[in-house]
C-alpha cells in the first residue's frame, strides 16, 4: 500500500514540476500599439436585471473609439426586466443595441443571434456578470493581425473574505494554470468565453456551434478545440488589461450547478485529452486521499515529497497570480487544494445525474 501511495505521490510531485516549467515557456508579452481594429462585443444575458447598469458602464468607459466598437446585448428569454432595462441604459448610446434571441433558449443561440447581427468580422465575448477593465477592447486589438483568429484571456474572480470565494478563486487559479501551460506547449483546449475573441469569419468556417449543439456548455472549451481542428491561429492575451473579472458564486449550490455545467462539456473532448485531464486530475484527487494514509505512518520519505508537493503548488500559483496581478492568501493552498480536489468528485457523481441548465 505505501508502495503505491509512494508512487502516485512521486507522480503528482513530477506533474507539478512540468506545470511549473510550462508556466515559464512564453517569452515576455509585450503591449504594442493599438491597432484600433472594428470589434463587435457581445453579451448573452438571462435574467441580469441587477448586473446590467455596472457592465455597460464598463463598456461605456472604454479607452477606445466609439466608431471602432459596437455592443450588442442579447436576451435570452429573461424573466425579469433586463431587457426593458438593457433597453433604457444604452438609450444614449448610438453603437450600442439590445436584441432578443431570436432562437430556442441557450445561451449558444442567445450568442448565434448576436453573431449574425455583428457588423464587425472581429467579435469580442464577455458576460453580464463580468466588470472589464477600460482598456479591454484595445489589448484585445492588438492582438489582432492578419494571423490572427482566436485570442483569449483570464478571467478570474473578484476577491471576498470567505472560504467558497478562497475555492472559487483557487479553483479559478488552478484552472488558469493549466490553461496557460497547455497553450505554452501549443496544446491549447480551453478559455473562459467571458473573455474570448474570434473572427466572424472562422465561426462562419467551422459551421458555428452546430457541431457542438449537444452539450449546454462548450461555447468556450469545445469551441476553440474546434477551432484548433480546423488549423486556427491562437494567441493567449497574458497583458493584464485583457482580464475581465467576475463574480464568484455565493454559496456551495451556486457551485456546484456551475461547474457541473462547466464539467458536462468534458465529456465531448477528444479521447486524449481525456486521457490527460484524467491522470491530472485523477492523480491530484488520489494524492488527496492518500495524505492522510501518509501523515499517520509518519513516514519521513512520503511527508517530504507531501510538503515539496505543496510548495511546487504555491510556486505554480503564485506564478499565475503575478501573470494576473493579483493576490491569493497562499497559507490556505493545503487546505483549499484538499477541499477542491474531493470536491470534484462530488460534483463529477451530481452531474451523471442531475440535469443542469444555464440560468
Amino acid at each position: 500500500m505505501l508502495s503505491i501511495i509512494s508512487i502516485l505521490i512521486v507522480y503528482i510531485t513530477l506533474f507539478n514540476v512540468i506545470i511549473l516549467l510550462a508556466l515559464f515557456l512564453r517569452k515576455t508579452h509585450q503591449f504594442k500599439d493599438a491597432k484600433n481594429n472594428f470589434i463587435s462585443v457581445i453579451i448573452a444575458f438571462k435574467n441580469e436585471a441587477q448586473n446590467l447598469q455596472i457592465l455597460i458602464n464598463a463598456l461605456r468607459n472604454q479607452n477606445y473609439p466609439t466608431d471602432k466598437f459596437e455592443v450588442i446585448l442579447v436576451d435570452d428569454y429573461s424573466d425579469d426586466d433586463s431587457f426593458q432595462l438593457a433597453k433604457k441604459l444604452i438609450s444614449d448610446e448610438p453603437n450600442f443595441k439590445v436584441i432578443k434571441n431570436r432562437y430556442n433558449a441557450g445561451k449558444k443561440n442567445a450568442l448565434q443571434t448576436g453573431i449574425e447581427e455583428a457588423r464587425f468580422d472581429i467579435l469580442l465575448f464577455t458576460d453580464a456578470d463580468c466588470i472589464p477593465k477600460p482598456d479591454w477592447i484595445k489589448s484585445f486589438s492588438t492582438e489582432f493581425d492578419s494571423n490572427t483568429d482566436l485570442v483569449y484571456g483570464y478571467s478570474p474572480f473578484f476577491a471576498e473574505k470567505n472560504f467558497i470565494n478562497f475555492l472559487c478563486r483557487y479553483e479559478n487559479l488552478f484552472t488558469s494554470t493549466l490553461m496557460t501551460a497547455f497553450h505554452n506547449i501549443d496544446y491549447p483546449y480551453m478559455s473562459f468565453g467571458r473573455n474570448l475573441s474570434y473572427r466572424k469569419s472562422l465561426f462562419e468556417r467551422i459551421g458555428g456551434f452546430q457541431q457542438i449543439q449537444k452539450s449546454l456548455s462548450g461555447d468556450d472549451d469545445l469551441f476553440i478545440q474546434l477551432a484548433i481542428k480546423n488549423n486556427a491561429r491562437v494567441k493567449f492575451a497574458f497583458n493584464s488589461d485583457s482580464i475581465v473579472f467576475t463574480k464568484c458564486a455565493s454559496n456551495f449550490k451556486k457551485y456546484f450547478n456551475q461547474k457541473s455545467r462547466h464539467i458536462s462539456a468534458s465529456k465531448f473532448y477528444p479521447t486524449e485529452l481525456k486521457i490527460a485531464l484524467g491522470f491530472i486530475y485523477g492523480g491530484n484527487i488520489l494524492f488527496q486521499i492518500f495524505i492522510p494514509v501518509a501523515l499517520f505512518t509518519i513516514d519521513p520519505f512520503l511527508i517530504s515529497f507531501i510538503v515539496l508537493n505543496w510548495i511546487l503548488k504555491v510556486l505554480i500559483i503564485n506564478r499565475t497570480c503575478s501573470t494576473i496581478k493579483i493576490s491569493y492568501p497562499y497559507y490556505l493552498i493545503p487546505v483549499v487544494d484538499f477541499v477542491y480536489f474531493l470536491t470534484l468528485i462530488l460534483i463529477g457523481i451530481r452531474s451523471r445525474f442531475k440535469i443542469v441548465h444555464w440560468k
